[in-house]
């Protein structure tokens, strides 16, 4: 009886057996396509699925490049599938493909390999530079075409904590399609710089890190100028009355004190406007005439830097007053949006050939362009300063022309205003024909020695 009872269980037990064999999902492939093709960071896998209504999504099974398993499914919306979760270029990964029916249940694995490209992340740094900039240090970067991940940019200096050089960070940013140019400007002072760059993917895990040492700082300082260092060749409109002049270049009043001051006592029924600005007025035809600065030394330029007034609530010359048929009644006309400058280690004479370019100021003269010039708070009479102390609070509007920080040392530096701001009103009237321009104050700097 007992023998019996053994030899009916294993009856029973082949008997689930065969029904477990025959309840395997294995589609006919006929059909199936797939191909891999080598994308950054990983590869793109396209494919055409068995026209079989008894598959209903297809699975890919693969180990990143931490060696986590990674499960990609995809189905008949479809032909292709990315395949990520890889920093460097490698052959031959292997990935395990099987189909899944409408019960979720799954066939045996196919085996297939693919090769991958670098990531962004690691990519990175094949078309990155770190180079010199003034006050601190500039990162170019260009990008593949598929983005992922983040850059951390740092430098060794002072941890303000604990007062011990440390790894300071400037930035992070995610990596862009389009690359960028990045200035980084230090608060701590250093005459050169080890830099740091770093790069993650979006899941935090670091991939890359590259140093680049040594990278000059090119700390820069203002140079003192006076009028004695200064030649327009006679082209500055020079009056005590209306205080224009070469010496009001470099008096140190930035934002129009003078003119405010004078504009409290302006008669205004005579209609003639204040005529007092307390600024550099050049012309007639100044456009394209040379201005020659005299460094005294040898001096590695690092940008010049052009102010011009704030708007005052006071008319603006016209008529009988000094200097009233240049102003006509309107000032941001007269102040310059493309500038040209040069340097020269040996001659002050203009028309020296040892002229080297240096750099330009090159904005839109058209009114269209008014809201992005440098100076568009010239028409802004919100800015205005309701008085001297008012004055006092505000920035000055100032426009830098900077130079390549490059160790190259001149002593003389050639200015010449092509053109200013086209501001004409709707009449269409040119209020600048004879091409005067004015800076309300012009600094120079340098590199520390």
């Amino acid at each position: 009886m007992m023998k019996n009872t053994i030899f009916l269980l294993l009856f029973v037990f082949a008997l689930f057996a065969c029904e477990d064999d025959d309840s395997v999902f294995e589609p006919l492939t006929e059909g199936l396509e797939i191909k891999f093709t080598p994308v950054a960071g990983g590869a793109m896998m396209h494919y055409r699925l068995p026209n079989n209504s008894d598959i209903f999504a297809m699975n890919i099974r693969y180990k990143d490049w931490q060696g986590l398993d990674v499960l990609k499914a995809c189905g008949y919306s479809g032909d292709s599938v990315l395949l990520d979760g890889f920093t460097r270029s490698q052959e031959g990964i292997k990935a395990q493909i099987s189909f899944v029916n409408q019960n979720n249940e799954e066939s045996g694995a196919m085996d297939y390999q693919f090769s991958t490209l670098d990531s962004a992340p690691w990519s990175f740094f094949d078309d990155l530079t770190v180079r010199s900039s003034w006050n601190g240090f500039q990162v170019i970067y260009k990008s593949p075409s598929v983005i992922t991940g983040m850059v951390h940019v740092f430098y060794l200096g002072t941890n303000p904590l604990t007062q011990k050089e440390d790894t300071i960070l400037m930035s992070s940013f995610p990596i862009t399609q389009q690359g960028d140019t990045l200035n980084f400007i230090q608060k701590q002072e250093r005459s050169s710089n080890t830099v740091i760059v770093r790069t993650e993917d979006f899941h935090g895990f670091r991939v890359r890190q590259e140093i680049y040492p040594d990278i000059d700082a090119f700390r820069a300082e203002q140079w003192k100028m006076s009028a004695s260092d200064f030649n327009d060749f006679g082209l500055s409109r020079e009056s005590a009355k209306a205080k224009t002049g070469v010496e009001y270049l470099f008096d140190g009043e930035l934002k129009g004190l003078e003119r405010l001051i004078a504009s409290a006592y302006e008669d205004k029924d005579s209609r003639q406007g204040t005529e007092v600005y307390g600024a550099y007025l050049a012309g007639p035809y100044a456009y394209g005439k040379p201005m020659i600065l005299d460094l005294r030394e040898q001096k590695i330029p690092a940008w010049i830097r052009i102010y011009c007034l704030y708007p005052i609530l006071a008319q603006y010359a016209v008529g009988q007053a000094t200097w009233g048929n240049v102003w006509i009644g309107s000032y941001e006309d007269k102040v310059p949006c493309k500038i040209s400058v040069y340097g020269n280690s040996t001659s002050p004479d203009p028309d020296d050939e040892g002229w080297v370019y240096l750099g330009q100021l090159d904005q839109n003269p058209k009114r269209e362009a008014v809201t992005k010039r440098w100076s568009h708070l010239t028409t802004d009479l919100m800015s205005a300063p309701k008085d001297v102390n008012d004055l006092e609070t505000k920035d000055p509007i100032y426009v830098d022309i900077q130079f390549p920080p490059v160790n190259n040392k001149y002593r003389y530096l050639k200015v010449l205003v092509l053109d200013t701001f086209d501001t004409s009103k709707e009449d269409g009237i040119n209020r600048n024909l004879q091409e005067y321009f004015t800076l309300q104050e012009l600094e120079v700097y340098v590199k520390k020695d």
